[in-house]
């Protein structure tokens, strides 16, 4: 890296309106109606469905049924982070495809709330 100018390695979401039409029940389930949220992306969506599930957010059944999936996704997104930071993006790149499968199976799972 130079003095005034760096480098990185970064995964982003392209498309908002992509997220909300591929994950719509949990797009509901973790955001609702909000505009709070400056940025929701695939990373920013596991990372507030494993919240919403931890921190109590919704109600108990959903939280249990979503729990192990939640869980594994946001390993998943920390995993990545890590990756990224780590100048991986080989692996980051796996890791976002187990990431976007785990996505869906929980909305499969949401889906059904």
């Amino acid at each position: 890296m130079g003095r005034l100018l760096q480098v990185r390695v970064s995964a982003w979401t392209y498309s908002e309106d992509e997220v909300r039409k591929t994950w719509p029940s949990l797009w509901k389930l973790a955001w609702q109606d909000s505009s709070a949220i400056p940025k929701k992306g695939v990373l920013e969506l596991a990372d507030a469905v494993f919240d919403a599930v931890r921190a109590g957010l919704i109600p108990d059944a959903q939280a249990k049924a979503l729990k192990e999936e939640a869980e594994k996704a946001d390993q998943l997104r920390i995993a990545i982070e890590k990756a990224l930071g780590e100048w991986k993006p080989g692996e980051a790149d796996k890791l976002i495809y187990q990431l976007e499968d785990t996505m869906d199976s929980l909305e499969d799972i949401a889906a059904k709330f």
